[in-house]
């Protein structure tokens, strides 16, 4: 007995690697109804109500050729004695996607049913229209040879993963400073002034590649979500706002720790001076240490970023 899928599909139903099915439609417009209008019902009525709903089952790609007078004309030129029978088709609506189960979850969902199967009899003849599947070879896309069709939900968790991995690597390394560096000075320091010129090289090093990594870390993001955007998923919106929490640490660094951060460089000016105003090394760990656990809450924006990023992904994985 063959095995079955988890909706009793064959298990030839589901592609390997690179393998996609594509379901063509072999459409007649409505008896009565002219093509331009079929072609507008089909392209500005239908479509906008079907696009996200394919997306949020996995459908790859959907296309419409819609064969109307003026281009079925066009073939009196590409006629040879081999190919010479004109197809009276008036559409081909090609939907491709990963799996049977992918479509067949489409089809079953209560917004499909409600929305979209009533809405076929409006513009198609249903009795007359065709369908058939088949596996694709894609050999040519956008002028160059290629292996294969590519996977694309693949292409942007790619950059998801990565965003998330360079997100949480930015929380760690500015975690490291408050919870490793500043205690560190704070036990082996012995006067004010070397404490603050510790912490303004720190802050130095930090500076170089932190801010950084934090923009390239919402680029990513900012990327993910304009591929998602494009393709109709309406995920778009999280990794927008994966992205938006990270760089929420520089906005906080103007408004929040900008003064105690101008009182610690102007000390550390003093000191190296020598012109450091008397005061006790107690006074000097306050400080620093009131800059460690602001910097310890500026850390954790990356961090809920990457959370975010992650239940994202895993929503989009599943």
């Amino acid at each position: 007995m063959s095995k079955t899928t988890e909706l009793g599909f064959p298990m030839g139903s589901q592609g390997g690697e690179g393998e996609f099915l594509c379901l063509t439609i072999c459409g007649y417009k409505k008896v009565g109804m002219h093509e331009d209008d079929y072609q507008h019902h089909m392209t500005k009525v239908s479509a906008p109500m079907t696009k996200d709903l394919m997306v949020k089952y996995g459908i790859i790609r959907w296309t419409q050729i819609h064969n109307k007078s003026a281009t079925r004309a066009m073939m009196s030129h590409l006629y040879d004695p081999q190919m010479a029978k004109l197809a009276e088709f008036d559409c081909f609506s090609q939907v491709v996607f990963k799996s049977l189960e992918d479509y067949k979850r489409f089809k079953q969902d209560p917004e499909y049913k409600r929305r979209l199967m009533g809405d076929h009899e409006k513009f198609a003849d249903t009795k007359r229209s065709m369908m058939t599947i088949g596996w694709i070879t894609q050999l040519i896309d956008g002028g160059v040879v290629v292996d294969g069709l590519k996977d694309p939900a693949k292409s942007v968790a790619a950059y998801q993963t990565t965003a998330l991995i360079t997100g949480s690597f930015l929380s760690g390394a500015m975690m490291a400073l408050s919870l490793v560096a500043v205690p560190v000075f704070l036990d082996t320091t012995q006067t004010a002034g070397q404490l603050y010129i510790q912490w303004a090289r720190t802050y130095h090093y930090g500076h170089l590649g932190l801010p950084a990594l934090s923009v390239s870390t919402l680029l990513l993001y900012l990327y993910t979500a304009q591929r998602k955007r494009t393709a109709g998923d309406s995920g778009w919106r999280s990794q927008l706002v994966s992205g938006l929490v990270t760089v929420l640490m520089v906005p906080f660094t103007w408004i929040i720790m900008l003064p105690t951060n101008n009182k610690l460089f102007a000390l550390e000016s003093q000191a190296k001076a020598g012109v450091l105003p008397s005061g006790s090394l107690t006074e000097a760990q306050e400080l620093v240490t009131k800059w460690s656990l602001m910097h310890v809450a500026r850390s954790f924006f990356p961090v809920v970023g990457a959370i975010l990023g992650g239940m994202a992904l895993r929503k989009n994985l599943n």
